[in-house]
This record gives C-alpha cells, structure tokens and sequence, in this order.
C-alpha cells in the first residue's frame, strides 16, 4: 500500500524527534506567552476622599471617579477609556507594566447653581502599574498620565493642568505581573 510505503521511509526516529521538537516548540510559546501578562483592577485614593477606580489590561485601559463633591460645592464625575493600545511593555522581573496609547476622557460638572459643563477629549496616555505583591491592597500601585490641550473656554487643561497623572497605591484590587 503507497501509504506504508511513504511512512516506513521516515524512520521512527526521525519521527519521534520531529513530534519531541514540535512539543518543545509549542511547550516553549507557551510560556514565553504566560511569563508576559499584564492585568489590574481596583480602587486609589486620587486625593483624600477621593476614590478612582481603574482596570487594565493588555489591550483597554480605563479609569473612573464616580462621583465627588469639591470644596466648592460643584458635583464631579470622571471616565476615561482607551480608544487604542499603541503600546505594552512588561517588565517581569520589575513587575511592572507600561501602556501608551489613546483615551477619550469625559467630565460631568454640576456647578452650585445648578448649570453643568460636559467636557470630552480624545487624549494620548501613558498607563503604569506595578504588582506589589500578595494581597495587592496597600502594595500595589497605579498611575494614568494623560495631556490635555488648552482651548478657549472651560477645559479638562483647566481642571486638571497638563500633562495630568492620576496616580496612587492599590487600596483594592490588584496588579498582577507574569
């Protein structure tokens, strides 16, 4: 039979060392892709009272305030999330990774007396975090740089300067790093 024929004219060991290469092959992709991970999620303290939530991974970054009160009296709330991943890099032995890439960034306003601002911007951003360790509350650390443009009139630039970095230590969630 022909197929006898063309499988018994590759010795069987040429054949094991073929199966043994493409296992060691596959086996070694694997974890080359497992040792680069990169992902977070949690709440830091942007100022005292001030709770941002975040969550990352390789491919959407995105950070919020929910909702505070400033000392004037005006009503705030913040989402930011990533229209792009330009770039990842991960630093396994530093625990760390680096994320750039686009975001749009929304503000509601609420003033004392009673008129609102909504404000949006499509911003680049630079993404750190950095795994401290098990548990990851109170080790952890997060921070998300973003740069405003200054327009006539109110603007994200006047809240917040430019460039911005929201950034704190984990105070629940995690950073995790492999």
């Amino acid at each position: 039979m022909k197929t006898g024929h063309y499988v018994s004219g590759v010795g069987l060991g040429r054949l094991v060392g073929l199966a043994a290469c493409g296992l060691l092959a596959t086996g070694h992709v694997a974890v080359r892709a497992q040792a680069q991970q990169a992902s977070g999620g949690g709440t830091y303290l942007v100022l005292p009272g001030v709770r941002s939530e975040f969550q990352f991974d390789q491919a959407h970054v995105q950070c919020k305030i929910g909702h505070t009160v400033m000392d004037d009296g005006t009503v705030f709330q913040m989402f930011m999330f990533s229209t792009s991943v330009d770039s990842v890099t991960i630093d396994s032995a530093a625990k760390t990774v680096t994320i750039t890439g686009s975001m749009v960034s929304i503000v509601n306003l609420r003033f004392p007396d009673g008129t609102t601002a909504n404000l949006s911007e499509t911003v680049p951003y630079v993404a750190y975090g950095k795994d401290g360790g098990t548990p990851g509350a109170g080790a952890a650390f997060f921070s998300l740089k973003v740069v405003y443009k200054d327009t006539p009139g109110l603007d994200q630039f006047d809240l917040f300067g430019s460039p911005a970095t929201f950034a704190g230590t984990v105070v629940a969630g995690d950073v995790t790093i492999r």
